[in-house]
């Protein structure tokens, strides 16, 4: 596993930091009533969302970019009646991926046919999966020095 110190300086050897701040993550805790995990929170002092190794994530916490993780999650808890503990982290092409805040494996990128079938993980196309935030977010650090060699 890679630890975030180490995620933060090969990110920043790609892109300028640009992290969000204690009070957005706080923020975001309290619209969403979830307590972000510390990995998630660790790397959002750097990257609070965007472009990263061919996905586009949505931003953390910045207004003026839009759409938001919180923005996001609020939508498909009321469209697929997404559980409060998840939160929608990105949504490529036909697909989804989510963080569950609580459980692993963290991350999961499931078919968009399979979105409704999130809270009880019978899924009928296998969704790709990360034990934590930590891992998602170092194979899209991966996938981006790939792309740049």
């Amino acid at each position: 596993m890679k630890s975030v110190e180490e995620l933060r300086a090969r990110y920043g050897r790609l892109y300028p930091e640009d992290g969000v701040d204690e009070n957005v993550l706080r923020t975001i805790e309290d619209i969403l009533q979830v307590k972000l995990p510390d990995d998630f929170s660790g790397i959002a002092t750097f990257f609070s969302g965007g472009s990263l190794g061919g996905i586009s994530c949505f931003a953390f916490g910045h207004e003026d970019i839009t759409p938001t993780i919180v923005e996001e999650t609020l939508r498909h808890r009321t469209a697929i009646k997404l559980p409060p503990n998840f939160i929608v982290l990105a949504e490529p092409p036909a697909s989804l991926i989510i963080m569950d805040v609580y459980h692993h494996p963290s991350v999961i990128w499931c078919d968009a046919t399979d979105a409704e079938r999130i809270q009880t993980k019978s899924f009928i196309s296998p969704p790709d999966t990360w034990n934590t935030y930590t891992d998602f977010f170092a194979a899209l650090v991966e996938n981006e020095e790939e792309e740049g060699e």
